[in-house]
């Protein structure tokens, strides 16, 4: 494989991971919808993905013998508590799970398991307005360089960097169970001085992403949505050059959850990307998310 191409593919995992390992920055439909202060959530995510192609930044496409497979499990705990009238949930995200069938072109990427970088977050609701079912939050996710990571392997769960991501978040009841969720996202990223060949920096600019969610309480327990995401910017620079990746991307969504007990929620959601320009773009995404209130 020429170097130039490995250095691409490098960074298109790279960013493949901080969606498929994590994906802290993905909200679903209710994720700006406060619980009580003294509320504490613990929620399970296992999620599957599938690519089939990989895209340059610059419009070259591999499709034959190539694509990238993952399953990741993600364990979160929330806790709600009010602090100078603020409503405030802090929390805890760690994600594991297992890379595999990665390769470009049939050149084969071999696989990576185990334990993904651990996530800080919090949320700050600067509005709670329950009369008019109006929700402003502000939420910073600090992704921690703990995960596993082999230097000089093109696959990890981990990243080998920090990563900062400041998320705002708007959610807007309207009427007859329907309601809007819009968030923003700007993300900074330290460097991973042991890409590449493992002796290598790899640096990259800021990425941002929009997520719109459209929710419908259909009945008492059953709620369904359909959402959008548009995730773009973040170049790459391998040893100071471009390695042809942005990672900009379009993606549809489809969520349906219910509460089975009034403590106890099950949610589906599948993904699909519409657009990819400098990575893998993913063909299938589907999460199952269990949700426990207590």
């Amino acid at each position: 494989m020429k170097p130039l191409l490995r250095g691409s593919i490098l960074g298109a995992v790279c960013a493949c991971l901080a969606a498929g390992a994590a994906d802290a920055a993905d909200v679903n439909s209710s994720d700006y919808l406060p619980a009580p202060a003294g509320t504490n959530l613990l929620v399970f995510y296992s999620q599957y993905a599938t690519r089939n192609e990989y895209t340059t930044a610059s419009g070259k496409t591999f499709s034959n013998d190539t694509g990238l497979d993952s399953y990741v499990d993600i364990l979160r705990y929330v806790h709600y508590f009010d602090v100078a009238g603020f409503t405030v949930a802090p929390q805890v995200l760690i994600p594991a799970g297992t890379l595999y069938n990665g390769r470009v072109a049939g050149a084969g990427l071999d696989s990576a398991a185990g334990v993904g970088d651990p996530i800080l977050a919090a949320t700050v609701w600067v509005v709670n307005n329950k009369a008019t079912q109006t929700y402003v939050g502000i939420m910073p996710y600090l992704f921690l360089p703990l995960g596993q990571y082999s230097a000089g392997e093109a696959l990890n769960l981990g990243e080998n960097r920090w990563k900062l991501d400041l998320q705002a978040g708007w959610y807007q009841g309207l009427t007859n169970g329907l309601a809007l969720q819009l968030t923003g996202d700007v993300t900074w990223y330290g460097d991973n001085t042991k890409a590449g060949n493992g002796n290598q920096t790899l640096s990259q600019d800021p990425t941002y992403q929009f997520q719109a969610w459209l929710s419908y309480a259909f009945a008492p327990t059953w709620s369904a949505a359909v959402g959008y995401s548009q995730f773009w910017g973040g170049t790459e620079y391998l040893a100071g050059v471009p390695t042809d990746n942005e990672t900009e991307r379009s993606q549809v969504r489809l969520e349906l959850s219910k509460f089975i007990t009034p403590t106890f929620q099950v949610l589906g959601l599948v993904q699909r990307d519409v657009s990819t320009s400098g990575g893998f773009p993913e063909a299938f995404r589907g999460t199952v998310r269990l949700l426990q209130v207590f």
